[in-house]
């Protein structure tokens, strides 16, 4: 079954690319550099393929943190708004009291950011369990009011006078994580990606938490029959989901900008929500995945510089398999409830 449902996932993916290899073909007068570009090109060099895995740690992140919810069967899509205001939380923090020694602050704060996101998160939990308000809904509402808050703090009282664009002062540098593979984006803040991948693999196959998390997400009614707190479950699935997308902010901006920018973060959680379809919601698949949504956008911009498409090429190929993935699930679903009706 999970090999037919990756095998599934493989060719939604290769028909998306095919309708990219289509779409470059009619609005490029050079399509046969526009292609090679485009999907080479991130691995022409350590500069773009660099950039290209540097690209992919919020997205393995913020992946992580939809396929959390979307095992619990709960929906978080304010992935966004956690991951926005986490980061200015974080950046705020590391400026106001960066007189510490990196090594204390640093993790510090990567607490404070995961719990801020968390928290926010679990508050569409306890609505839904508590009040029946769907947190699908909710969660979407409040991502976007902490968006508008937090770019009145960037336009406002944490804006740096001396700035050219609505941004926080920077930091002092020695709270950025080092760089791998110079010139390039890439930094250390992978390793630590990866490592909270691998703990959050072991933590759903091997504990408590993560078996309740799995059995809820696959029958509520029966888990509840089961003595499993549901309700409780739903909430802790949504903090940890909220928690790993402001992880995914402030490891953002400790590995690449250095102060909290105005809208740097667009898409993150919306691509997060991809990735995790695309990995069926196995914390592993989600490094990969994130890794082939980083290398659409890297193939994009580069084939920009190379070539005469526009990086917006990345868009269309990366809305074809959401949309491909999206339909394919779907259809799944509704075939495994006519089955359970003709069988029940």
């Amino acid at each position: 079954m999970k090999n037919a449902s990756l095998l599934r996932t493989f060719i939604t993916i290769m028909v998306a690319l095919g309708i990219g290899i289509i779409v470059i073909a009619f609005t490029s007068s050079e399509p046969a550099n526009a292609i090679k570009s485009f999907f080479i090109g991130p691995f022409s060099n350590v500069y773009f393929f660099g950039n290209m895995l540097a690209a992919s740690i919020p997205l393995m992140l913020t992946g992580l943190a939809a396929s959390i919810a979307f095992s619990a069967s709960a929906f978080n899509l304010g992935l966004e708004g956690q991951l926005y205001i986490s980061a200015l939380v974080g950046t705020y923090i590391t400026w106001k009291f960066q007189g510490l020694s990196p090594f204390i602050l640093i993790p510090l704060v990567l607490v404070i950011s995961f719990f801020t996101g968390g928290v926010i998160a679990a508050f569409s939990g306890y609505l839904k369990v508590r009040r029946n308000v769907n947190e699908l809904i909710s969660s979407l509402l409040i991502s976007y009011t902490l968006m508008y808050m937090g770019d009145f703090f960037l336009e406002g009282p944490f804006k740096d006078p001396l700035a050219g664009l609505a941004a926080s002062p920077y930091f002092d540098s020695t709270f950025m994580f080092s760089k791998i593979l110079p010139p390039s984006d890439l930094h250390t803040g992978i390793f630590i990606a990866i490592g909270i991948i691998i703990i959050v693999y072991f933590v759903m196959k091997k504990s408590i938490v993560g078996f309740e998390i799995t059995l809820t997400g696959r029958n509520k009614i029966f888990s509840k029959y089961a003595g499993i707190p549901v309700s409780r479950v739903t909430v802790v699935a949504m903090l940890m989901s909220g928690g790993f997308a402001g992880l995914a902010g402030i490891i953002d901006i400790y590995g690449i900008h250095g102060r909290m920018i105005r809208g740097y973060s667009a898409g993150y959680g919306w691509n997060g929500i991809a990735v995790a379809l695309i990995a069926r919601n196995h914390p592993l698949l989600v490094i990969p995945a994130a890794i082939f949504f980083a290398y659409l956008e890297s193939g994009a911009n580069v084939a920009s510089l190379f070539s005469d498409i526009t990086p917006e090429i990345a868009r269309i190929i990366q809305a074809a398999v959401f949309y491909l993935i999206t339909a394919e699930g779907l259809l799944s679903f509704i075939k495994a409830r006519k089955e359970a009706v003709s069988n029940g």
